[in-house]
């Protein structure tokens, strides 16, 4: 069955998943990209992104287009990804189902999981025995290694190294380029500063920076 699909968010993150939906269309996938959904965006097209409505058109949608309506969520912030989510959840005559999108250029080993609406950008990878939760983003050049288990809600930022049976917890934001060494936990809604190496577990609802990674604050 072919899929009509909508991006909720109109911002720079949705141009990247809307650019990456033409790349899945260009090699024969069976997907319609109807147009991005955001309140606060003006209907219109800017560039790749073009903005059909707010939420509150997820109704209407559902009826059009029945069991072929899917969506996935394109924000960065995971607190506001996950409200969305709840909204979306909560908007039509039925649950709302929601889309996986994995670029050509991303690579799933064996038995991986990966949840509904989760994002695997170009470049992204994810080993053996890998577990991802719901409504992530593993961004360009984002890994994660063997028997390690991701969350939902979580972001992992271009160029973050998960290594081996590691664990991350719900709405964790690890940034660009930091490291997570194998064996190491990172906690629920704490933040991973850009380049940090994590060589010792992560509390949940801090924030971590530097070589070695060490907590900046809690939040």
């Amino acid at each position: 069955m072919s899929v009509s699909l909508v991006v909720i968010g109109a911002g720079g993150h949705a141009a990247e998943v809307c650019s990456y939906v033409m790349d899945l269309v260009g090699g024969g996938a069976p997907v319609r990209l109807l147009g991005c959904l955001d309140d606060h965006k003006p209907v219109g097209r800017d560039g790749p992104v073009e903005v059909i409505g707010g939420l509150d058109a997820l109704d209407r949608l559902m009826r059009t287009h029945g069991d072929r309506l899917h969506a996935i969520t394109a924000v960065g912030d995971n607190e506001v990804r996950k409200r969305l989510v709840a909204r979306a959840d909560a908007a039509g005559p039925r649950p709302l189902a929601w889309w996986t999108l994995q670029h050509p250029t991303a690579s799933i080993g064996a038995d991986a999981e990966i949840g509904p609406g989760t994002l695997l950008a170009p470049g992204s990878i994810v080993t053996a025995r890998v577990r991802i939760g719901a409504h992530c983003i593993l961004n360009v050049k984002a890994s994660v290694s063997h028997d390690s288990v991701v969350g939902d809600f979580v972001n992992l930022n271009p160029g973050v190294v998960i290594a081996g049976n590691v664990r991350v917890g719900d709405a964790a934001n690890v940034g660009a380029g930091a490291v997570v060494i194998e064996k190491r936990a990172v906690g629920a809604g704490a933040v991973v500063g850009a380049g940090a190496v994590v060589v010792r577990d992560v509390p949940a609802h801090v924030t971590t920076v530097g070589v070695p990674a060490r907590v900046l604050r809690s939040h």
